[in-house]
């Protein structure tokens, strides 16, 4: 027995030093990053807020060889998101499942910062900026850095309606008229605020696990203001929370079903709202599950 151990040690010493060297080199290697196919890297610069934006595009198969126009889906929070939900609507395209649709990332030009924690500051800085309406000190004081601060949603929204969307419709073959907003967390907050401020602009919004709760529940402010003056909200919404979120993100679940509920009770005749809870979900976790069935609900269950 105890020859049989030596033997197995001298032989992993061994295979340690042949194959050491190959692991220092690969480890030490310039490498290009890996790339998603039939995507694109483009830069927009606001003059509304003057904030550079990364945006990350997904192309359709087909598309150059394509005259025709395609739907957008826009999602915000794409440093994080966009190479998830691109993937989960190229295999929901190849079924059939969905429309044939251009994917476009907002995101933040977070590789300009030299450590994870500069760069991942500064996204926490510039998106609790464009996507909340009201300046909230206690946020400030947790994520403003550099004069950051909250409340620029509209500015926000105005970039999107004046400069982004004029962009994409130019550079791309998108269809004007068919566009879907994907928000999570602040994100999903932004969206019920674009969905009650300029409802025009998007056609289909999934929303999850909006930061409803924030600034004592302002977007319900948002909601009755909209209702006194309107008799329709044009709408194809999903929202979803995870069950687990409910204690530990300031009742997310009920704050979701409370705002869909009173959405529905206006009876608005051109809306249509789907809440789910996720069973088993955190917030960390729902964002996969969120996008997997709001695209089944805005598009194959139709």
């Amino acid at each position: 027995m105890k020859r049989s151990v030596n033997l197995k040690n001298i032989a992993s010493a061994i295979l340690f030093l042949l194959f050491s060297p190959l692991l220092s080199v690969a480890q030490q290697a310039n490498y290009p990053p890996a790339a998603m196919v039939n995507s694109q890297q483009r830069q927009l610069t606001s003059k509304v807020n003057q904030q550079e934006y990364e945006l990350y595009i997904s192309l359709p198969d087909g598309y150059a060889e394509s005259d025709t126009t395609y739907p957008v889906l826009y999602i915000t929070d794409a440093n994080t998101y966009f190479g998830m939900l691109a993937d989960m609507t190229r295999n929901l395209q190849w079924g059939g499942e969905m429309p044939e649709t251009i994917i476009v990332g907002i995101g933040y030009p977070i590789s300009n910062y030299a450590t994870d924690d500069e760069r991942w500051g500064k996204w926490l800085a510039w998106r609790m900026r464009d996507f909340t309406s009201t300046n909230n000190a206690q946020l400030d004081a947790s994520f403003g850095i550099d004069n950051i601060k909250s409340g620029r949603a509209d500015d926000f929204l105005k970039f999107l309606d004046s400069e982004l969307f004029p962009f994409i419709e130019k550079e791309y073959k998108a269809k004007s008229t068919d566009r879907t907003y994907t928000g999570f967390s602040l994100g999903g907050l932004f969206g019920f605020y674009a969905l009650l401020k300029k409802p025009e602009l998007f056609q289909n919004y999934m929303l999850g696990s909006a930061s409803i709760w924030y600034d004592d529940k302002v977007i319900l402010k948002t909601e009755k203001a909209y209702s006194e003056s309107h008799k329709d909200l044009v709408a194809h919404v999903f929202m979803s929370a995870g069950e687990l979120e409910e204690e530990v993100n300031a009742g997310m679940v009920r704050n979701m079903l409370e705002l869909n509920s009173i959405l529905k009770s206006r009876n608005y005749s051109s809306f249509k709202s789907k809440a789910v809870v996720l069973e088993g979900e955190t917030h960390m976790s729902a964002p996969a599950v969120c996008f997997q069935r709001g695209l089944r609900f805005l598009f194959r269950d139709k």
